[in-house]
């Protein structure tokens, strides 16, 4: 126990003296100590995620369009405070085929009829959006969904980038329709049928896409949220479906990058300190890391120098409604 304490006690000296600079007796200078400490000081305890540079570089002047996950609603918000013209029209969008499908909608802009609504739980919803856009009153719901479409489909012509984050493979198919839906809206479960998507099938839809985006940048990532109501097991399968499209959509088309998104957050910052207290949603910190990484990577170095000049100026605009 002595030895115990006197070579913790040497340890802690070693510390002392090499963060202050100054120079340890000669004996602790040449013992495995010392080198221990060194070493210790030099060890990053975290794997930092390499990515190699965007195949095409974005800039201020480009229209960004996001779809997808909860994620892709924070990526736009960032965006935004950094002086792009980004918009996410629809909030989140979970698998493959209702992201397809809302791209559809922006790509074609036709609105949607009151026929397509429902009443459920007092609130008039359509299958293909998310309840943000239902409302008490059947024409106002059916405004802001359309009014979400125009905004969509304006954006779509002034776009250059699409950033796509696959939030899950699994999905469920509404028995009245046969249509996947975007959201259930506590409509019974009996109403539905609960499937995974195939590789196959995430590949076709997104491809279709990549086709009539071809004049675009496409932008692929997977969502670091994880959807642990699935169970665990179920839910690292349905990330590595996306993972595997993303993979094989980016081999295939030139104008698709992919930017890893997911491993920064399952293998950087595994830590459950840069996770929300929902312990599944990444927090505001992390988000604006995951932001920073990306910046980095699809951003030329022309640019970077406009980024801290951006946020001020969003800060001030903030600042003005707010008062």
């Amino acid at each position: 126990m002595r030895k115990f304490l006197i070579i913790i006690s040497l340890f802690i000296c070693a510390v002392w003296n090499a963060s202050a600079g100054t120079l340890l007796p000669s004996v602790v200078n040449t013992s495995p100590i010392r080198r221990l400490v060194d070493s210790s000081i030099k060890m990053i305890f975290r794997s930092t995620i390499q990515i190699p540079k965007a195949k095409q570089t974005i800039t201020h002047q480009q229209g960004v369009l996001c779809m997808g996950s909860c994620f892709a609603s924070n990526i736009a918000n960032k965006l935004t405070e950094n002086g792009f013209d980004a918009c996410n029209p629809f909030g989140a969008l979970y698998n493959p085929i209702s992201i397809a499908q809302g791209i559809q909608y922006a790509i074609q802009g036709t609105p949607v009829q009151q026929t397509d609504l429902f009443l459920q739980d007092e609130k008039w919803h359509h299958i293909d959006f998310h309840s943000d856009f239902s409302h008490s009153d059947k024409q106002s719901a059916l405004q802001q969904i359309n009014q979400a479409i125009a905004r969509a489909h304006q954006a779509w012509q002034n776009s250059h980038v699409l950033i796509i984050t696959l939030g899950t493979a699994w999905c469920y198919t509404w028995n009245q329709t046969g249509k996947v839906a975007s959201n259930c809206h506590r409509l019974p479960a009996q109403q539905f049928q609960r499937h995974r998507l195939s590789l196959e099938q995430i590949v076709a839809c997104l491809s279709d896409i990549c086709n009539k985006a071809s004049d675009k940048q496409i932008i692929v990532t997977v969502s670091p949220i994880r959807h642990l109501k699935d169970g665990a097991h179920q839910n690292n399968l349905s990330k590595a479906l996306l993972l595997l499209a993303c993979e094989q959509l980016e081999k295939q088309w030139d104008n698709v990058s992919y930017f890893p998104s997911y491993e920064i957050m399952m293998d950087e910052l595994r830590d459950y300190r840069f996770y929300a207290e929902d312990m599944c949603h990444p927090s505001a910190q992390t988000v604006g890391y995951i932001r920073d990484r990306f910046l980095d990577w699809a951003l030329p170095a022309s640019e970077q120098p406009l980024l801290k000049e951006n946020i001020r100026e969003f800060k001030h605009s903030q600042h003005i409604q707010n008062r």
